[in-house]
């Protein structure tokens, strides 16, 4: 079996892996799960080439694949895998994966393709959804209304909600979770780049402070933080010019603006009413000039200054 791994929900992903070693003989797993990079594809294939060691099934994991690195060569390598034994299971992960490559058109004639990708943070809907849905698999009752506590509190981290729900489900020992029971238990401190950058947008300097350092104190990558910041203004940019132009209906502002849900304009169109569109080009031209600095050498340390400038911005239309 062939399996590819598709998605930014890394511990899902990693979920997924942990079941597949389930279906190993558990006294011959040590010599039968083997994990390579992506730059060592002909060993791992000469791995899954070989029989099992002992009894059983035989896993090889290529990890971190971004397809386009494999080449020529490793669409030559993959030449094998119609000759892989049906005891080896063979699973690429990554973040990614473009469908027009030669190399991914050959693995998925033969292998299954299932994709994981974070829910957007300002879907709470789906949030709710998806903690309801793992309460269940995990037998927990849980009220709607704590439901809807822990999907603020935890948002769209895969990692940190299974990881609460088997906390909650060890102190409830069978009796239902209440709202009161769920904010005890689950502190709502997860600090996002996506309330940062709320915060920026309401000039609100102090909430920007605390979010910033909740966020690198959880040693969130600055570059990654960064990112968001800029995709978030970029967004709110586009749908204020679209807006004042005059010229466009809903449909096409979802369109030009690239909003993926479009029942999220709604949302947008209200966070944007009250600030004008030259903040929005200011901030963002500070976004691009941190990111220069970052990856120019400048230290982590050099996100507050700037962003507080952000804040200091004349906002009102």
């Amino acid at each position: 079996m062939i399996s590819i791994l598709i998605g930014n929900d890394t511990y899902a992903i990693e979920r997924e892996v942990e079941k597949f070693k389930t279906q190993i003989h558990p006294l011959w797993r040590d010599f039968n799960i083997h994990r390579f990079e992506a730059s060592s594809l002909d060993a791992a294939l000469s791995a899954a080439a070989s029989v099992p060691f002992g009894g059983g099934n035989k896993l090889i994991i290529v990890e971190n694949c971004d397809f386009k690195q494999f080449g020529e060569m490793g669409l030559e390598l993959l030449q094998i895998l119609p000759q892989l034994p049906a005891t080896t299971h063979l699973v690429f992960t990554a973040a990614v994966i473009d469908k027009r490559l030669k190399v991914v058109k050959h693995l998925l004639q033969f292998g299954k393709l299932k994709e994981f990708t974070l829910i957007p943070p300002w879907r709470i809907d789906l949030i709710e959804s998806a903690i309801a849905a793992a309460a269940k698999q995990m037998n927990l009752s849980i009220a709607r209304d704590a439901i809807g506590y822990l999907a603020v509190a935890i948002g769209n981290d895969s990692a940190r909600m299974v990881k609460e729900l088997e906390k909650l489900a060890i102190y409830a020992a069978g009796s239902r979770i209440t709202k009161e029971s769920a904010k005890a238990l689950v502190p709502a401190t997860a600090a996002s780049s996506f309330q940062l950058a709320e915060a920026l947008l309401k000039g609100q300097a102090a909430a920007a402070i605390k979010l910033l350092d909740e966020l690198l104190d959880r040693a969130e990558f600055p570059l990654a933080i960064l990112a968001t910041l800029q995709t978030q203004f970029k967004t709110w940019l586009w749908v204020k010019l679209t807006i004042n132009s005059g010229k466009y209906s809903d449909r096409e502002i979802v369109s030009m603006c690239g909003i993926s849900n479009p029942k999220r304009l709604y949302f947008l169109k209200q966070e944007v009413e009250e600030v004008s569109a030259n903040f929005l080009s200011q901030a963002l031209s500070v976004l691009f000039d941190l990111e220069i600095a970052l990856k120019t050498g400048d230290k982590a340390d050099s996100m507050l200054p700037a962003l507080l400038g952000i804040t200091q911005f004349t906002h009102i239309n």
